[in-house]
């Protein structure tokens, strides 16, 4: 229904110096390739990498217990079997959710990192269109067909990465 609005709205108001005005922007690919994105990339990569080895820990230990019933099954009893395969259930349901747990966790701290980085573009993405005489920007993802000319991502994504160098962004947590 958007794109058909969009579409209507474009056919309506297809005047030569309009449709000079109207320009498109990819706002994932400056999230992602911007000098703060990158930072911030780097930041959940070291997270996850972290995670990871405490996980591979967790894991390691339920593979031992694991293997030790296995190998000791037919010496114990089956109610010391029983207790043990209740350990080990309990192992595996703590792994899983601090698995899920972080998974939330990385999760949330991208939110955070992309909303932080958005608070920076949006003023500086006014303060373009202003400048420009833009009368309409439109999310890339949702143009079907357009020139490069009108795609204002690379100097936009140039004025985030001059902002967040004037400004020492990259110092701050």
């Amino acid at each position: 229904m958007k794109k058909f609005l969009l579409i209507i709205f474009l056919i309506f108001f297809s005047k030569n110096s309009f449709s000079k005005e109207i320009v498109f922007l990819d706002v994932q690919f400056i999230i992602d390739n911007s000098e703060v994105g990158k930072f911030y990339k780097e930041k959940i990569l070291a997270i996850e990498k972290e995670k990871k080895i405490n996980l591979k820990i967790m894991e390691s230990k339920i593979k031992e217990k694991e293997n030790e019933i296995n190998k000791q099954k037919n010496i114990m009893s089956k109610n010391e079997i029983d207790k043990r395969i209740v350990d080990l259930n309990k192992l595996v349901k703590e792994y899983k959710s601090k698995k899920n747990e972080n998974f939330k966790e990385i999760l949330k701290k991208k939110k955070n990192y992309t909303s932080k980085i958005l608070k920076i573009l949006n003023p500086l993405l006014t303060r373009y269109v202003e400048e420009k005489n833009i009368n309409l920007v439109v999310e890339k993802k949702n143009i079907l067909l357009g020139i490069k000319t009108l795609d204002i991502t690379n100097d936009l994504m140039k004025i985030l990465n001059d902002e967040v160098e004037q400004k020492n962004l990259l110092n701050e947590n």
